[in-house]
């Protein structure tokens, strides 16, 4: 597959095509991230990785400055709709830069 065409992606967020998946949901009101930090990490966000081969559909993980720390959220799309996956903040632990995940 090829990459993800972002411009769509995004075209079908601000269009409202898109479904937040239950675990996201769950994970936003464990992390206090609303649906609007979501949307806008979606629509300004840096594409940190694309994950072609990824099932159903092919993802994407955004991240963007919300109220000042590093948001990460992980999409799916089909080409038409847009599936949020999950949300996280920034983890030093897990990240060597708010761009670069850790290896292992």
């Amino acid at each position: 597959m090829s990459k993800i065409d972002i411009s769509e992606l995004r075209k079908a967020v601000s269009e409202n095509r898109y479904l937040i998946r239950l675990h996201a949901k769950s994970r936003m009101g464990e992390r206090r991230v609303s649906d609007s930090d979501v949307k806008h990490v979606l629509a300004s966000g840096d594409v940190i990785e694309q994950h072609l081969n990824a099932r159903p559909y092919a993802k994407a993980l955004f991240m963007a400055q919300v109220r000042g720390e590093p948001l990460y959220v992980s999409c799916a799309f089909d080409g038409t709709n847009a599936q949020i996956i999950t949300v996280h903040w920034y983890d030093p632990n897990r990240w060597i830069n708010p761009w670069t995940r850790k290896k292992g």
